[in-house]
């Protein structure tokens, strides 16, 4: 049998979502018979208290954009406009270069995936007894310019909208495929589009994410509002768990609410969801597009999480509202109107993909499908 390639993932901890897709991409594939796949974060190897800063800013950046200043979309809207040319680009391009020729060495990787927008790969002569191949999985719906700086020879992306808008900006369509967002498997599994609509007896469930509020006291206040359409609400916390402890304790009276922290059966809460309450991450929208939920979105931050929100808005898959009143209205007017269920069931059809991380797995190993059949 001929030897396993080494494959090497760069990704880095900027919400969780870059993390996910590295290690769906990991375990489709250990599924196709590659068992040699190792995931690193490359700024966190690089530079590791720059990292830890950076984390920090990005974590707090939704709570100040809530506050009216919203420093990491005027980042994201700066950096999108520099040329890909000159000074700037080209400091861009080398960030984590060091590190990224080490980790090279030790790897010697047949084929490197960015599952973050860092650079193109370091131009040392030496560094490579074969160039490996390189990939770039992009994670939103939007394109920013970071994404073709590493000047790939694969581009997976989420639709085929963004595949027109990188071939306008000169990239050639015959290394970019439309595959969708890789997610988890278990969101492969949940049922038909639109099937948390009627699936009980009760009142209809809202699942709602507990970061789409930039303080408790708003949060509250949106679930108060929520209650009287006459629905029950399942906040999820994820690993915030001193937001889970206080909703715990505040709601605890209310029979209709309930409370869980981080849960790998979000799925299965999503299923059984008639619309679920999201942050607009391109995984997080992904994820809840497979489940076939309708999504509301509150006043998504500057940056991608807005473009990722407008774009869904634009194929009828996701409503956006700017204050909680208007969110509230919405999810009224969906519960109480079959034509609005259905109008957002078909954007949802729309935007759908098929087992992303599989599709990209067989694209880059075509020999991939039958080391599976055969147990290899």
């Amino acid at each position: 049998m001929a030897q396993v390639p080494q494959i090497l993932i760069l990704t880095a901890d900027y919400g969780e979502g870059h993390h996910q897709v590295s290690k769906v991409l990991q375990q489709s594939l250990n599924r196709h018979g590659y068992s040699q796949v190792a995931v690193v974060d490359l700024f966190r190897e690089a530079y590791p208290v720059l990292n830890k800063i950076i984390r920090y800013l990005y974590r707090r950046s939704m709570y100040a954009d809530r506050f009216g200043i919203p420093y990491y979309g005027w980042i994201y809207h700066l950096t999108n406009r520099i040329p890909m040319k000159g000074k700037i680009t080209a400091w861009m391009n080398s960030l984590g270069s060091d590190r990224l020729e080490k980790i090279i060495h030790q790897y010697q990787p047949e084929l490197i995936i960015y599952t973050f927008p860092y650079g193109s790969l370091p131009s040392s002569r030496t560094l490579f007894v074969n160039r490996p191949r390189t990939a770039v999985v992009i994670t939103d719906f939007s394109v920013h310019r970071r994404w073709l700086l590493a000047q790939p020879d694969y581009y997976f992306v989420p639709a085929s909208d963004v595949k027109e808008t990188m071939v306008d900006r000169g990239i050639p369509e015959n290394r970019i495929t439309v595959t969708g967002i890789p997610v988890r498997e278990s969101f492969y599994d949940v049922g038909t589009i639109g099937s948390g609509f009627g699936k009980k007896a009760d009142d209809p469930v809202i699942l709602l994410m507990a970061n789409v509020c930039g303080t408790l006291k708003s949060l509250s206040r949106l679930m108060a509002k929520l209650l009287l359409l006459g629905v029950r609400i399942q906040v999820i916390c994820g690993r915030q768990e001193s937001w889970r402890g206080k909703l715990s304790k505040s709601w605890v009276k209310e029979d209709r609410v309930e409370v869980y922290g981080y849960s790998d059966q979000l799925h299965v809460l999503m299923s059984n969801a008639c619309c679920v309450v999201t942050k607009a991450g391109g995984v997080s929208l992904s994820e809840t597009i497979q489940a076939g939920v309708p999504i509301f979105i509150l006043k998504p931050f500057l940056g991608q999480e807005q473009e990722n929100a407008l774009y869904l808005q634009r194929k009828g898959a996701a409503s956006v509202a700017l204050t909680i009143d208007e969110l509230v209205s919405q999810i009224k007017a969906m519960i109480s109107s079959e034509p609005i269920k259905q109008s957002m069931t078909n954007g949802l059809l729309v935007a759908r993909q098929e087992a992303a991380a599989d599709h990209i797995v067989r694209h880059l190993f075509p020999e991939a499908s039958s080391l599976k059949r055969r147990g290899i």
